[in-house]
């Protein structure tokens, strides 16, 4: 079992959990449990119940070689890292392959399948952007807003007090007709787990209205590389 890889799908998929909007109930305490405590049994069986994250699990997995719940896989999909590089065209259609043994429907897997991407980046915004937020579940609208609530948005603390957070995030508007990156400040929770250390300068990850994580310079470098080359992508499609 790889812990540190299990508390980090365990960070981003919890706030949709709990919102309802990904996976069952039953996965809420044991997600909590594996991020503050380190005790992450069962993590790996709720995860399987995730009708879109499981599959690109199954793909960078298959595409790597790497076990399917390794940090690397994990860190893939929802930060970026090098691992994506493997990527080549015909792994959209082993995606749309594994969206329908997860049970995705199979309107939406036909209409993939004749929406074919000049690149294909297997990576959380790729789902959020050219999937479509809420498309496979049903949970949500797509539009503006839950694209910005459902992409793993970043930035710097600004301010901390009264239990909020204050940060300067990276976030998308539609200019002209494009999806473009823009600075949006917003205030958050102070997060629940007291070893999540923040300060002033601080640069942390936000998905669905929660801070889930503080980044390291590698990883802020990672999602921002990973986040414009998706977008360059949706451009030239």
């Amino acid at each position: 079992m790889d812990k540190k890889a299990l508390q980090l799908l365990c960070r981003f998929s919890l706030p949709p959990n709990s919102l309802g909007y990904c996976g069952k109930n039953s996965a809420i305490e044991k997600f909590r449990r594996c991020i503050v405590e380190g005790r992450c049994s069962g993590v790996q069986r709720e995860l399987k119940k995730f009708i879109v994250l499981h599959p690109y699990l199954r793909l960078i997995s298959k595409i790597s070689g790497l076990p399917r719940f390794s940090n690397k896989v994990a860190e893939a999909y929802w930060l970026g890292n090098n691992t994506l590089k493997n990527t080549k065209p015909r792994h959209y259609n082993l995606l749309l392959k594994y969206f329908s043994e997860q049970g995705v429907p199979e309107n939406l897997i036909e209409d993939l399948r004749h929406r074919v991407p000049k690149e294909f980046i297997p990576t959380h915004l790729f789902q959020v952007l050219y999937v479509g937020v809420g498309k496979a579940s049903g949970s949500v609208p797509y539009n503006i807003n839950t694209i910005n609530n459902c992409m793993v948005r970043w930035g710097k603390v600004v301010n901390i007090s009264d239990n909020q957070v204050i940060a300067n995030l990276t976030s998308i508007k539609k200019i002209g007709g494009k999806l473009s990156l823009v600075k949006i400040r917003q205030k958050f929770p102070v997060p629940a787990e007291k070893h999540v250390k923040l300060n002033r300068g601080s640069i942390v990850a936000v998905h669905w209205g929660q801070i889930v994580k503080k980044l390291s310079h590698l990883e802020e470098k990672n999602l921002n590389y990973w986040t414009r080359r998706v977008l360059r992508i949706l451009a030239d499609n």
